[in-house]
Formats: structure tokens, sequence, C-alpha cells
């Protein structure tokens, strides 16, 4: 492979600067060696105070490797070749994430400069498209500082080790679009992810209209009266509601007023079960007027006092225990199963004078 897609932009690191290095890391021990340089050389500018980790991209892509929020000041993604990732939304939105605010990340993908022909070119996106994808992802100030052209030779190569293409050679010949190495960087926003901020409203000087201090502690009324006023809002002078009426608008109406004209029926009412047309909206039929229900009458059983079977099981015991449908009701207590009578005689009286 050419040395166009082994090269790696001269990156530099301040004391103190917590980076992360984010690469997909194969058999190629060139691409490792390369890897491991760089990683050395940016702890030697961090110094002891700074810090310089790695993560594979494959394990922030099934999401077995959990990226600490808001850590690193620089994010660099694909720093040496071959740069045949394509990286995702899923994988943008961690590095987001591992960001700290006003942090940068500078990452490195293989993009075209047109439509290819052949649907097996694993390239699809532009420079424009990697740009784009970054600012849905969140980011922003998202910019191309260089791009380098990917030789027809290093693309067979990539094709033939990297993605793995069975028919290499005529999938690059039919390709009619030129491959690119593009170094695109974008900053996070100056605030993390669901940061709040209080919103400060500047208070009412009262002092300058005359008021003193104490009514600039007040809570302010919520609905205030549009008044056209020099004095104060609770000085001034609302109108009567009574002076808006004329004399005829207090006198009471005359009954003969309300009345209904004459020859005018009264509105009659649709009964329950009309039958005449009116709950129909129809002019009332004479003939076929409405007939109230008839309520049936169920008969009454004789009650049998002496057969008689208690639900409730009190009515022996007295009208205090008994329901308000009970047979017995003014009986005197009994014992069950015992024919109630009542004792003395009736034609004469219980006192004697």
């Amino acid at each position: 492979m050419t040395s166009t897609t082994r090269s790696s932009a001269p990156y530099t690191a301040e004391p103190g600067q917590h980076i992360l290095l984010v690469a997909r890391a194969g058999s190629d021990a060139n691409s490792l060696d390369a890897l491991q340089q760089l990683r050395d050389s940016l702890r030697s500018q961090v110094g002891t105070a700074g810090k310089v980790d790695f993560e594979q991209i494959d394990r922030i892509e099934d999401g077995s490797a959990a990226v600490a929020s808001s850590k690193y000041d620089r994010v660099i993604a694909s720093p040496v070749g071959p740069h045949a990732v394509e990286h995702s939304s899923k994988v943008l939105a961690n590095l987001l994430l591992a960001l700290k605010p006003s942090g940068t990340l500078e990452i490195c993908e293989l993009v075209v400069d047109g439509t290819p022909r052949s649907d097996a070119l694993p390239v699809t996106r532009s420079q424009d498209e990697l740009v784009q994808q970054l600012k849905f992802a969140g980011f922003v100030d998202a910019q191309v500082i260089r791009s380098e052209t990917v030789s027809e030779s290093a693309l067979r190569e990539l094709a033939t080790e990297s993605w793995k293409l069975s028919d290499a050679v005529s999938i690059i010949s039919e390709s009619s679009v030129g491959v690119q190495s593009a170094w695109v960087t974008a900053n996070k926003p100056a605030y993390n992810v669901g940061a709040a901020a209080a919103l400060s409203f500047g208070k009412k000087n009262r002092n300058k209209q005359g008021g003193s201090a104490d009514d600039a502690d007040k809570p302010k009324k919520a609905w205030m009266l549009n008044v056209e006023s020099d004095d104060d809002d609770d000085d001034a002078e609302i109108e009567d509601q009574d002076d808006l009426l004329e004399e005829e608008d207090f006198a009471r109406p005359d009954a003969s007023t309300l009345a209904r004209p004459d020859g005018v029926p009264a509105k009659r009412r649709a009964c329950k079960n009309c039958t005449c047309g009116l709950a129909d909206g129809l002019e009332p039929d004479e003939n076929n007027a409405c007939k109230p229900k008839e309520k049936v009458k169920k008969p009454t059983r004789p009650v049998d006092l002496v057969n008689v079977k208690s639900s409730c099981g009190n009515c022996s015991l007295g009208d205090a225990f008994r329901c308000s449908s009970c047979p017995y009701l003014g009986m005197p207590s009994f014992k069950p199963g015992e024919k109630v009578t009542l004792g003395g005689s009736m034609l004469s009286d219980d006192f004697m004078p």
C-alpha cells in the first residue's frame, strides 16, 4: 500500500491535555506500529499532567466499551491508515459525549468526489456529507482541513485486505469516482448535553419612579390593566360600569311584554312513548294522540305468617331487627315456628279508669 493511506496528519498536543485515540486495531503490523508511535509522541507532549487513552471503534460500535462523559480535551479518530472505517452516527454520538465542552474532534475518513457506479464500493460519503453527518451528531464548526487522493493500487489493496471484496480489480476499475482521505475537525458546543442554566431577568427599579426600596421586593401582579395614566397603576381610576347604562336599562320589564303573543299556541313537548309524531319533528296527529302507559299492578299474595321463611333470620326478634318489607312489622317478638297471636280482648280498653 502506498504511503498515502499510511500517512497521518502531524498531530501535536499541549501539556496537560487529555486525549483519546480511536482506531480499528487490525492485524496489519505497520498500522499498529504507526499507531503506537503516535501515542508515544502525544504522551511525551502532554507530559505527566496529561493523559492519552486508546479505544477501538468496534468496541464503541457494539456497546462493549463505555466512554467516559466529558473527560477529554481532544478526540482523534482513525489517525493512521488505512482509513477504511466509516464512522456511524452511534460512534460520533459517543465521541461527542466523551469530549469536554468546547473540545475538539479530529477525524479522518475515506470520501468520494462523485457517485460511484458499483454498489460494492464501501466508500459512499462525500466531504460535504461527512461534514453534515458531524453536524447531525451535535458537533459545530465542522470543516475539512485537508485531503489526499488515494491511488488505484492502494484502493486495490484496501479492497482485498480490509474490505475483503472477491473481485477487487474489476470493482475498482469500474468505479468512475476518485477516493480521497479527508481530515475533518469539529468542536463540541460550550455546554454538555442536558445542561441547564438559570435565566436572569432584571428587576424593575421602582426607586427611579419615586417608589420606595421595599416596593421592589413586592411580587408583581399577574394581570394589569393598560390604563394610560401618569400616576401609579394602583391609583389609576377605572370607569364606573353603572355610568355606561341608560335609564331604560334600569326599568323592570312589564309582565305583558313577557307573555306569549295572541294566537301562538304553547309549544308541546313530546312524551316518552310518543306515537303522534311530535318526537320526530312532525305535526302532531290529534286522531292518534299519545295514550298514557298504564301501569300493571302485580297481584298481591296473602302472607302466610306461619310458614313464611325469613331471609335475614331476624323476623322473630322484634321490629328493631326487622327489614322494611318484613310481614311481621307491628307484631311482638316470638319464637321461631310459634304461631303469632295477640293476647287479650281487642274490644276492651287496655287501661281502666
